[in-house]
């Protein structure tokens, strides 16, 4: 299990950096659906700065299970709050890619704790 375990944490946190990547350099697709639940704008940074650290925690918890589950568990509330969101503002559109990060998330987290 430990195996399948790593292939998607590594995997995940590839996509997150990516994600944290659009955040942080405010790209349009990014800035108007951030817009569009209502978040500022001015603390977009914040969200990619929880995508990196979901990112960094979920690779650094390849080596320490304990921080692999806090960073998985967190990144499913981190999702679900994305899903929600977008849902709530009747954008369910919008929603797809953030429900396919939190299936990933739910995996990884599955994953991990199925370990031995």
């Amino acid at each position: 299990m430990h195996v399948a375990a790593a292939i998607v944490s590594i995997a995940l946190a590839v996509v997150l950096a990516r994600t944290a990547h659009a955040t942080f350099t405010g790209q349009e697709v990014v800035r108007r659906g951030v817009v569009e639940v209502g978040f500022p704008p001015s603390l977009l940074w914040l969200l990619g700065l929880a995508q990196a650290a979901g990112a960094a925690g979920l690779l650094a918890g390849l080596l320490w299970k304990p921080l692999a589950v806090a960073a998985a568990g967190c990144l499913v509330l981190y999702f679900l709050g994305a899903v929600g969101s977008h849902l709530r503002v009747g954008h369910p559109e919008r929603a797809g890619l953030s429900a396919a990060i939190l299936l990933g998330c739910v995996l990884a987290l599955v994953l991990v704790l199925l370990e031995n």
